[in-house]
């Protein structure tokens, strides 16, 4: 069982995003794989509740906005917080090239897209990436800085998640992300995101620490759960 501590799409970034992680229960894993209909390709909104930060308390949508232009494509939009552009592979792996952070008006270029989510909920491997992004003005398109990512996706696990809407079973998929930034600076983000068979995200927690010079750390947790199904 998943206590709903904190989520994902607060990333700075809070993805923009040191919480105890929650308990769960093992479930067993099924005979067929569905981790591809854990975020549905389609047009829907969920209401969250922030549960970790600043804005505790807080109701926001997360939106599911599809490409009309191309089928494989689509937004996951956090209120102001986030927007992820998500693609489906050939596959069945969720991945994302552009990630926007309204509130730090600024969106983030991956040189390779990195993975979301894994193609198939049986794997027991870890997926890992490294490639370069480039920071943009959202207002000037100016670049504002440039680096290296380390990106690892852990093997999904199966899940209770209790949330005001109930207790949901689910997969639980957490995310390393670790951006390198000028004059010995990182910032490291760990991600955890519920999502319900068929219905998309319930359930996110989060940390990002940023480490500047090599040596000042600054440490935040953000996240939310679902309300109503």
């Amino acid at each position: 069982m998943r206590r709903p501590l904190a989520v994902i799409f607060n990333l700075v970034i809070c993805l923009s995003i040191s919480a105890l992680p929650p308990l769960a229960w093992s479930l067993p894993l099924p005979s067929e794989s569905p981790l591809q209909e854990l975020i549905p390709l389609a047009s829907w909104q969920k209401e969250f509740k922030i549960t970790e930060g600043k804005d505790r308390g807080k109701v926001v949508p997360l939106t599911s906005e599809p490409d009309l232009a191309n089928g494989k494509r689509w937004k996951l939009i956090f209120g102001n917080y986030a927007a992820v552009h998500v693609v489906r592979e050939p596959g069945g792996a969720l991945t994302m090239k552009r990630l926007d952070l309204p509130n730090s008006r600024s969106f983030i270029i991956y040189d390779s897209a990195l993975p979301v989510m894994p193609s198939d909920v049986k794997s027991s491997d870890l997926i890992q990436r490294e490639t370069g992004y480039k920071m943009y003005s959202l207002a000037t398109g100016k670049l504002k800085r440039s680096g290296r990512v380390t990106h690892q996706v852990k093997p999904a696990s199966s899940s209770q998640f209790d949330t005001p809407a109930g207790r949901l079973d689910g997969y639980y998929v957490e995310i390393d992300h670790r951006m390198d930034m000028e004059y010995y600076s990182q910032l490291h983000l760990t991600l955890g995101l519920g999502c319900q068979l068929d219905q998309g995200p319930v359930y996110g927690s989060g940390q990002y620490t940023l480490t500047k010079l090599g040596v000042f750390t600054e440490s935040k947790t953000a996240g939310a759960v679902l309300v109503a199904q």
